[in-house]
């Protein structure tokens, strides 16, 4: 079977934004600039270009710092090959070139929001707020733009904040639940996005009690759960109806 190369190609750019994507996720929340040259977060040296190459770098300088010989974060090309997969997996399962590109720069921004998220307990607007204009512009170069079903997922943590004073949910959830709703086509998809939101959620929480890294009172990322929900909602949620529901 003969390998597309434009399916290369955007494996390829997905590591280079992969790598791109490191830069910001150790930066904004630091809110440090993104401009700049990469260094050791150890020792500051600062990187050439032959030790950014994505993934390449890590393996040849087998995940060390060519200056203070510490060991190098598996984040790096762990994060560079799941955006690569991310961008690959948005060509291989929209076909043309332009859409699955806003695609993969919407859940490339996602995955990025939820690793800050997982970290932080934040979501910076640096991320949320360009998350959203890529998902708009990709319902409208689709043809699938619709504000009922962004006001649908959106509305439904909106009443989670305002019952809960913002206990339960933030802002940047709200935010978040919107650019999710433009990529999402239907109501199924909503209820289906927000059962898996909260069943990984659910999981994630049970996990972190289990090994004592969370009590009862400390609160929990969501945007992990919700990214992760979205990602399987879009890419496999029609196969999953067929499943659960093949009379429909």
């Amino acid at each position: 079977m003969p390998i597309d190369p434009v399916l290369i190609f955007f494996a390829v750019l997905g590591l280079v934004f992969g790598s791109f994507g490191n830069v910001l996720i150790y930066r904004l929340p630091k809110n440090q600039t993104i401009l700049g040259r990469s260094a050791c977060p150890k020792c500051h040296h600062v990187l050439s270009p032959m030790e950014l190459i994505p993934v390449v770098s890590y393996v040849i300088q087998h995940g060390r710092c060519r200056s203070c010989r510490k060991a190098i974060s598996p984040q790096y090309p762990l994060v560079e090959i799941a955006t690569g997969a991310i961008f690959a997996l948005s060509f291989y399962s929209w076909g043309v070139a332009f859409p699955a590109f806003l695609l993969a720069l919407t859940f490339w921004l996602l995955f990025l929001i939820a690793i800050v998220d997982s970290r932080t307990q934040k979501i910076p607007d640096a991320l949320n707020i360009p998350f959203v204009l890529f998902a708009v512009l990709f319902a409208a170069r689709t043809g699938y733009f619709s504000l009922t079903i962004p006001a649908l997922a959106a509305g439904f943590f909106f009443f989670q904040w305002v019952i809960s004073r913002g206990k339960w949910v933030g802002t940047g959830d709200i935010l978040l639940a919107i650019g999710i709703g433009f990529l999402l086509t239907s109501t199924a998809q909503v209820v289906l996005w927000l059962l898996l939101s909260y069943f990984f959620g659910g999981v994630a929480a049970i996990w972190f009690l289990t090994i004592h890294k969370k009590t009862r009172k400390d609160r929990l990322a969501f945007a992990p759960a919700l990214a992760f929900a979205a990602f399987i909602t879009v890419f496999w949620g029609e196969r999953i109806f067929a499943v659960l529901m093949p009379g429909l």
